[in-house]
Parts: structure tokens; C-alpha cells; sequence
């Protein structure tokens, strides 16, 4: 699942996707935000310290997906970690 699609279902959860359009933007954006830092800190808090220049480059120059494929090698279950953290947003989120 994308991150927007997720976002997309935390809000319907909560009911706001009846507000005001500008509202449910706005929702949408901080929620985002907040998701992608939580994601970021769990790279850093799980990248091994040597890596971070390797990782730097590939978000300078690599697409999404070279991306996602070095983490998904370079962090030991990365998509699991990455679920986890999901989970746990969503259940402070929709508590």
C-alpha cells in the first residue's frame, strides 16, 4: 500500500472524508507530513551509521525505486519495520 492510499484510509476511518474539501486537504498534507517523518526516523534510527552517505546518494540521484530497494537490502525487514511503524501510527492516530 502507498502512503497516500493509507493516509487516504486514516481519514476515512475518522469521518473527515465529509468535510470541507479544503479541510480534508489540509488533513491530508499534515498527515502525510507526519507519516514520512515517522518513516524517515526509523531509516535513521535502523540505517548502519556507514551507510548514510551511500543512502544520501541514492535519494540525490537514484528514482523511488533504487530507493526502496537499498533500504529493503541495506535494513534487515525493512517493509516489516516499515508496516510496524504504519500500525502504530494508526492506532495513535484513530485512539
Amino acid at each position: 500500500m502507498e502512503l497516500e492510499q493509507f493516509v487516504d484510509q486514516l481519514i476515512a476511518e475518522r469521518g473527515i472524508d465529509s468535510e470541507d474539501p479544503e479541510v480534508r486537504a489540509q488533513v491530508k498534507a499534515d498527515l502525510m507530513e507526519r507519516v514520512e517523518d515517522r518513516i524517515q526516523a526509523l531509516i535513521l534510527a535502523n540505517l548502519p551509521e556507514d551507510q548514510l552517505e551511500a543512502f544520501d546518494e541514492k535519494l540525490s540521484n537514484g528514482s523511488d525505486e533504487d530507493v526502496q530497494e537499498y533500504l529493503q537490502a541495506t535494513i534487515p525487514d525493512f517493509d516489516g519495520k516499515v508496516a510496524n511503524e504504519l500500525l502504530l501510527f494508526r492506532a495513535t492516530y484513530t485512539s
